[in-house]
């Protein structure tokens, strides 16, 4: 086995001797913002701004995992509803215009350090491995003042449907015949 840097070594954080974000209601500071205009959505990187879990992914493995912080809004006709939410939940909480600016044109880099409400939910998902486990998602976007204020309700883990693989007509654990 090849030595390890004594830095990274003594800088590492042991597996399970770190904290998981829970589920809930978070004023969070817009770290970054990509535009992806072939797809039109946005990328949007964020770290939660206020209380005991201010700066969560202020650390190495946020900087270098922005997929765990980040989510997308769409600016698609068929989604523009969604964005405008998102826009008037940003300028209620930091007093700007950005949905006056809107149609003349917007510079999407104007939304970096801008203060938003996230709920955040848990839901569960099939992993490469083919097992079950459970991400953050960003379920909902308010105005700061309805965080701060607690008037959100955060849902409940949103389950993996589960398919059906089994054979037509066969109940695995019944007495059912085996159909072959």
């Amino acid at each position: 086995m090849k030595a390890i840097n004594e830095n990274t070594w003594n800088n590492a954080v042991e597996y399970g001797d770190f904290e998981k974000l829970p589920a809930g209601g978070y004023v969070c500071v817009i770290k970054a913002v990509e535009d992806v205009p072939d797809k039109e959505y946005l990328y949007i990187t964020y770290d939660i701004a206020e209380g005991r879990y201010a700066f969560f992914y202020a650390d190495d493995w946020g900087r270098d995992n922005a997929w765990a912080h980040r989510f997308i809004r769409s600016y698609k006709e068929s989604a523009i509803g969604m964005f405008k939410g998102f826009l008037k939940a940003v300028d209620e909480s930091n007093k700007t215009n950005f949905s006056e600016q809107i149609t003349a044109g917007f510079n999407e880099h104007q939304l970096v350090g801008k203060l938003v409400g996230l709920i955040l939910a848990e839901e569960e998902y099939e992993s490469n491995r083919g097992d079950i486990r459970k991400s953050l998602v960003v379920h909902r976007i308010v105005p700061i003042e309805k965080i701060r204020t607690g008037d959100y309700r955060v849902p409940g883990l949103k389950r993996l449907e589960v398919k059906n693989t089994s054979p037509a007509g066969f109940v695995p654990g019944s007495d059912n015949d085996l159909p072959f």
